[in-house]
């Protein structure tokens, strides 16, 4: 873990502040926040998470008052998907409060019945189901139902132990105490398109842009049987077509947590070889990468080049308002 450097540290030293001040113009040390520093070569081996989750807690250490982290610092703070990470570090505080945004810090007015509050990891941060909803009414459609597909998994959220699952009806009572009825319809939308069987972005993504393309709704997490009776999860799954469609995000070969001890030569072969066996039970298979993913355009043209018919496009105007 990172160390924060505080002017607060030795707050009976009057020359300490100075002192900090002085390292950081010596390249020693970086200023992340006013009176806040860390190691400058620390700093430099961080990636651009772990560098934000540092201004979080430097944010933290420097409020007068412990702050509830809220908005997308809430859902980093959770593990939920996101299209970038947060421009600033948002904070949620009680309407009328009078308290404005400033240095980095986004302050979101809220009524106390809009969100609930937990504890983990020291820091205070809006409930997962609140947060969730709050992410659905300020991403645009794609990405908020990633990160509601997300909230429904069975896989526990980055600070959980264990499975902690959410149902649909309690995601529905947290939206019916949104202030507006616009912003109940826009979260509704979200929920009802939302699937508890998609986890990662590339899955929800490449669903909605299905549904927006006019491409019958896949079976998600469907499970292939082999001849030797080895059993195979695929993402997507067209019955009538018999046909499979596999997302391939970069994380699977490449992150540690996806790895789980192999290599990525390891990874790479051991997936071929799980291909090999689907196909090997008369089924299609059809893969496609982020690129595609975002891509209308490519997505459409890989499934219809695979089979996939496609269907009226009122379903398509629907979705594209959402």
């Amino acid at each position: 873990m990172t160390r924060i450097i505080s002017i607060a540290d030795h707050p009976l030293d009057e020359a300490w502040p100075r002192q900090l001040a002085r390292r950081a113009e010596r390249g020693e040390l970086v200023r992340i926040r006013l009176g806040c520093y860390v190691d400058a070569p620390g700093w430099r081996d961080l990636d651009e998470e772990a560098r934000y989750r540092v201004k979080v807690d430097a944010v933290r250490r420097t409020a007068r008052r412990e702050p509830v982290f809220g908005g997308e610092t809430a859902g980093l703070l959770w593990g939920l998907p996101r299209p970038a990470l947060p421009a600033n570090v948002e904070v949620v505080v009680p309407v009328a409060s009078g308290r404005r945004s400033a240095n980095g810090v986004s302050r979101l007015a809220r009524y106390p019945d809009e969100f609930t509050v937990v504890t983990f990891g020291g820091r205070y941060v809006t409930g997962k189901v609140a947060t969730t909803v709050e992410l659905a009414l300020h991403y645009d459609f794609p990405w908020a139902v990633s990160v509601m597909d997300r909230l429904l998994n069975q896989k526990p959220l980055l600070p959980e132990s264990g499975p902690q699952p959410v149902t649909k009806d309690e995601v529905r009572n947290r939206i019916a105490l949104l202030s507006s009825a616009p912003k109940r319809r826009r979260a509704l939308r979200v929920l009802d398109f939302a699937d508890g069987q998609a986890m990662y972005p590339g899955e929800s993504l490449s669903r909605v842009q299905m549904a927006r393309l006019g491409f019958p709704a896949p079976e998600l997490q469907h499970e292939v049987v082999d001849h030797t009776g080895r059993s195979a999860w695929v993402d997507f799954y067209w019955k009538e077509q018999r046909l499979v469609g596999e997302f391939d995000g970069l994380g699977k070969y490449l992150k540690p947590e996806y790895l789980q001890g192999r290599t990525t030569a390891q990874a790479v072969i051991e997936e071929k070889l799980r291909e090999d066996r689907i196909r090997s039970t008369g089924l299609q298979v059809v893969r496609w990468d982020w690129a595609t993913a975002v891509s209308p355009g490519k997505l459409k043209a890989l499934l219809l080049q695979a089979g996939l018919p496609c269907n009226p496009p009122a379903r398509r105007r629907r979705l594209s308002t959402a």
